[in-house]
C-alpha cells in the first residue's frame, strides 16, 4: 500500500485489507509498518505487525527475505510516502515480484492517487518499477480526485492498471466509529455490526460492499505492498 503523499486514506485501506485476511485466518496475516518508530497499523494489528526502519539495511533485508522465505503468510506492507522511491528502487533492483511469481505467489501494488497531477506522475513512476505485479490505483473520494484536471486525467489514462478502486467517503460519525478503540472491520462483519448506531451500520455495510465488489477480478494476492 503506497502513495507519494501522506494522510490520504492509505492506512485505512491497509486496515480493510488486513481485516479481510483476518476473516479467514488472522494467524496468516503479517503486517510490515514502515512508520518507524511510531507505527500506524501496529495499533490495529498489534500481534501481527512488525515496525521496520527502511533506512537500515538489516531491516530492508528482513522485509524482503521474510516475504520470499515464508510464502504461506499473507503480507501487507504499509509504505510511508517518504520511502516510496527508496522502496521501489530496491524492489526493482532485486526483481522481487519476479522472484515470488516464480514461486507461484503474487504481488499486488495498491497506489493511493492523491488529488494532484504530481501524484498521477508518482503512480506512473511506481508502475515502471514493477515487473510481475498486479498494479491497482485507488482514488479516495474523501480527499478528491486529480482527474478533474485535463492534464492529470490524460496522464492517468496512460498508466496500465489491472484494476481501479474508488474508496468511498465516510461521514464524520462513521469515521469516528471506525477509529474508536477496539474497532476492527473483521469484528464488524462477523458479529459486532449490531452494536453500531443504525445510520453508521448501514453506511459501513455499503462502504465495505462497494470496496469488496471492486476488488474482484485478477488473481488473489498474497502480498499487498506498496504495496495492501
Amino acid at each position: 500500500m503506497c502513495s507519494d503523499e501522506a494522510r490520504n486514506g492509505k492506512t485505512l485501506f491497509a486496515r480493510i485489507l488486513g481485516d479481510q485476511v483476518a476473516l479467514s485466518d488472522i494467524s496468516r496475516l503479517c503486517v510490515f509498518d514502515t512508520d518507524h518508530p511510531r507505527g500506524d497499523l501496529v495499533h490495529w494489528f498489534p500481534k501481527n505487525t512488525q515496525i521496520i526502519d527502511l533506512s537500515r539495511t538489516v531491516d530492508q533485508i528482513k522485509l524482503f527475505d521474510t516475504m520470499i522465505g515464508e510464502p504461506d503468510k499473507h503480507y501487507v506492507v504499509d509504505l510511508q510516502s517518504s520511502l516510496l522511491e527508496k522502496f521501489f528502487k530496491i524492489f526493482h533492483d532485486i526483481a522481487f515480484d519476479e522472484a515470488v511469481s516464480e514461486a507461484g505467489t503474487a504481488v499486488t501494488v495498491y497506489f493511493i492517487v492523491d488529488r494532484s497531477y504530481g501524484s498521477v506522475l508518482g503512480a506512473r513512476s511506481v508502475h515502471r518499477q514493477i515487473r510481475a505485479s498486479e498494479f491497482v490505483t485507488v482514488i479516495n473520494e474523501a480527499i478528491g480526485s486529480p482527474l478533474q484536471l485535463a492534464e492529470a486525467a490524460l496522464a492517468y489514462r496512460g498508466i496500465p492498471k489491472d484494476r481501479e478502486i474508488v474508496l468511498p467517503a465516510l461521514s464524520r460519525a462513521a469515521r469516528e466509529y471506525i477509529n474508536s478503540a477496539g474497532f476492527t472491520f473483521s469484528d464488524f462483519i462477523v458479529s459486532n455490526a449490531e452494536a453500531a448506531p443504525a445510520n453508521v451500520r448501514f453506511e459501513l455495510w455499503a462502504f465495505l460492499e462497494r470496496i469488496y465488489n471492486q476488488r474482484t477480478g485478477g488473481g488473489s494476492a498474497r502480498y499487498s505492498a506498496g504495496q495492501s
